[in-house]
């Protein structure tokens, strides 16, 4: 497994999605990790992976909320397309999501400068 700082714990594993547990996770306050993909069944194909981080979260007065705090990452690409636009697509994106200009999108929903 790659190397994570955060530690997760595998809870589910399904053909082509996996769901695993992130520290401190309990019925009241969900920590998940979600893992899905389509793979490809021809090389006209277009394959898709998705990663979700699902958090509980409460509200002012600590009572849970039902609704969720969700970051969600898909990347789609063709299967016969180019593996070097593929990385640079990549690079970009992990370039984008280490950025402060992402933190203030998440946090004042600010477009990036």
């Amino acid at each position: 497994m790659a190397h994570f700082t955060t530690t997760i714990t595998e809870f589910s594993d399904k053909e082509n999605n996996r769901t695993y547990m992130v520290s401190g996770h309990t019925v009241q306050a969900p920590r998940l990790v979600i893992q899905k993909r389509k793979v490809p069944s021809t090389l006209s194909a277009t394959a898709e992976s998705h990663l979700m981080v699902v958090y509980g979260t409460k509200d002012a007065e600590g009572s849970p909320l039902s609704s969720k705090v969700v970051f969600d990452a898909g990347v789609r690409y063709p299967a016969d397309g180019q593996s070097s636009d593929v990385t640079a697509a990549l690079a970009v994106f992990r370039d984008f999501v280490a950025s402060d200009q992402f933190t203030a999108m998440v946090t004042s929903q600010a477009y990036v400068q």
